[in-house]
């Protein structure tokens, strides 16, 4: 998932785009919004049990971390550099300072040059390291072309088709690969048994490319049966995010949507070719010919293209280097077709008309080539621990964590990631610090994790659950920190007000503040949301709370990777700003006291659940 700036562009297009195209999401009631807000303007004093803590986590101390941490001197952090590498030294000095235990690796000996070779055994065993290090593979200069092998009444065709001249390329898999099989068409891929709907039904994918729509069918026709009930429709048709969604949306905030291509590659197939459902190969064409547009209010920086996935993860997903998907033409769809005697729009029209699958086996082979080169970098997670004060409860452990990464430097340009993610990232320092000076500590130990990657698709923190310093079945939740230092502006809170605007809410939406507005996403089914409702009222922030049943945590912040093993989360964002993967996003823009304010509400909010 490598974002650059066409891709924030990209991004800010699609959602406007899309909130233009698609119907208005259900309009909350009164009820509903008095729930989701919780606006407190005059904080009581701190109960003294978290005081120490809390006073610890000062707006000046804030500002002072993430001067150094937003620095030209870290370069951008990207993950594998030598300025994210210093940029983890330096947390760990602080961890160390503090009294925060390191709970990365234990420290390696032996195998190389200079380890230690024989000898009796350290009377002492060996402490962990703040450091959990693991390979990272990087592909760069991707060059992709597809053959087609057809059979029509006893003939062989065969033809080739390049990457971006023919079709849409994406970065490839684990780099240099050939793929060779045959071909089945699954209509819109969809299984929907509430509907009596199953595309899939004796089809073996495993080991074969999938063709398919995107989409599903019918978006405009009140007869298909994918309109035929709310939750069908808001399932397959979702209505483009609004207000402060659209910005949630772009940190994977909110609540998760279908993933048809996940969906497939629990099926096994070898690759998986995209066909738009509704478009030309016209405007395809005419995205590929068009030259690169820049804005002149914005650097021009031709950075290359990289993809970067965890060395040896089989369970990275498609379309993010763990498989290929490719987007193609209906040219490139119907010559597959060509043994069917008809075109993709034949079949789309066909599946529409009678709603029963048009699925079929093809009579064609693919060979999908990609040209890639690839190295290893080091990738690292920064972990501290604070041991719990229960002599049983301590082995269970609550994770705070956040990105530590940005999008580095090239060329004279630096990005140096104040808001995205060095605001966060002190956010984590500051629990740190403030668990490690209060002198009563939580009941459960808190782990502190500062995740690499997050910018190449969640890296450091999928690994981390994959591969726990700690048991993953005794971590109880996990906080996530991204981008807590952008107080909203008066244009971004009235977008954010629309939402609430609700009858009967009129008096409590305009208590709204603008510099304290946060966004706090959180797990369904806990105390999560009681606990924090309860914590505002000795810090003042005006919450905007949102729900997410357990294992949903879907988008680009490291939540996600905590949701996919089902465990609860609560994540904080405060306002998103065109600074957004630009080089302007800097430190003297950010707000001190907001970064400390949201750390000191993680703080009671974490602390208060992991000492019941």
């Amino acid at each position: 998932m490598r974002k650059n700036i066409l891709i924030a562009l990209f991004v800010f297009g699609m959602i406007f785009s899309l909130q233009a195209q698609a119907p208005q999401q259900q309009q909350m009631k009164l009820e509903d919004v008095q729930k989701a807000l919780n606006l407190v303007d005059k904080p009581q004093p701190v109960p003294e049990k978290y005081k120490a803590g809390f006073d610890a986590i000062t707006a000046n101390d804030s500002l002072a971390m993430l001067t150094y941490i937003a620095s030209d001197s870290m370069e951008g952090r990207e993950t594998g550099t030598h300025g994210y590498a210093m940029a983890a030294e330096y947390a760990a000095s602080l961890l160390k300072m503090w009294g925060v235990k390191p709970a990365g690796d234990m420290p390696s000996f032996g195998g190389g040059r200079g380890g230690a070779r024989g000898g009796a055994p350290a009377a002492n065993p060996p402490a962990r390291t703040y450091f959990q290090e693991f390979g990272l593979k990087t592909v760069t200069d991707v060059q992709t072309s597809v053959t087609i092998e057809v059979n029509k009444s006893g003939a062989q065709k065969s033809r080739t088709f390049q990457g971006g001249v023919d079709f849409t390329a994406g970065m490839g898999g684990a780099g240099s690969e050939t793929i060779t099989a045959p071909v089945v068409f699954v209509g819109y891929g969809l299984t929907e048994p509430t509907i009596q709907w199953d595309e899939l039904k004796g089809l073996n994918l495993k080991g074969k490319i999938v063709l398919v729509l995107t989409e599903a069918p019918g978006r405009d026709d009140p007869k298909s049966p994918f309109n035929s009930k709310k939750e069908i429709k808001d399932k397959y048709f979702p209505a483009a995010p609004t207000g402060d969604q659209m910005m949630v949306a772009m940190r994977g905030g909110g609540p998760q949507r279908f993933n048809k291509i996940a969906e497939l590659q629990k099926l096994g197939p070898a690759a998986i070719i995209q066909v738009a459902n509704n478009g030309t190969d016209a405007a395809i064409f005419r995205q590929l010919s068009n030259p690169r547009r820049v804005n002149d209010e914005r650097p021009v920086v031709n950075k290359p293209r990289v993809r970067m996935s965890v060395a040896g993860d089989t369970q990275t997903p498609m379309g993010q280097g763990g498989g290929t998907t490719l987007t193609i033409t209906r040219e490139m769809a119907n010559l597959l077709l060509e043994s069917t005697g008809k075109t993709i729009n034949d079949l789309k029209k066909q599946i529409e008309t009678t709603t029963k699958p048009a699925s079929v086996p093809l009579d064609a082979h693919m060979t999908i080539a990609t040209t890639a080169k690839t190295a290893l970098v080091r990738g690292i997670n920064v972990l501290g621990i604070v041991e719990g004060s229960d002599p049983t409860l301590k082995n269970e452990y609550f994770v705070v964590g956040g990105h530590y990464d940005h999008l580095g430097k090239w060329e004279d340009y630096i990005y140096n990631g104040a808001d995205d993610n060095g605001s966060g990232s002190v956010g984590v320092l500051n629990i740190a610090e403030a668990i490690a000076a209060n002198p009563v500590k939580p009941k459960r130990s808190i782990i502190f994790g500062l995740w690499c990657g997050e910018e190449e698709g969640l890296l450091g923190s999928r690994y981390y659950v994959q591969n726990p310093t700690f048991p993953i079945d005794k971590t109880v939740g996990y906080l996530n920190f991204d981008m807590i230092s952008r107080p909203y502006d008066e244009t971004t809170i009235a977008r954010a007000r629309t939402r609430y605007n609700v009858p009967g809410a009129e008096e409590l939406v305009k208590k709204i503040r603008t510099p304290w507005f946060v966004t706090l996403s959180w797990t369904e089914g806990t105390t999560l949301a009681d606990i924090s409702r309860e914590m505002n009222k000795y810090v003042g922030l005006d919450l905007a709370l949102q729900g997410n049943a357990l294992g949903v945590g879907s988008g680009g912040s490291d939540h996600a990777s905590f949701a996919s093993v089902k465990k609860p989360f609560v994540y904080y964002m405060a306002a998103m700003t065109t600074d957004y993967h630009q080089t302007s996003d800097s430190v003297e823009k950010i707000s001190g006291e907001l970064i400390a304010k949201i750390s000191q509400h993680g703080y009671l909010t974490i602390f208060a659940f992991a000492d019941k």
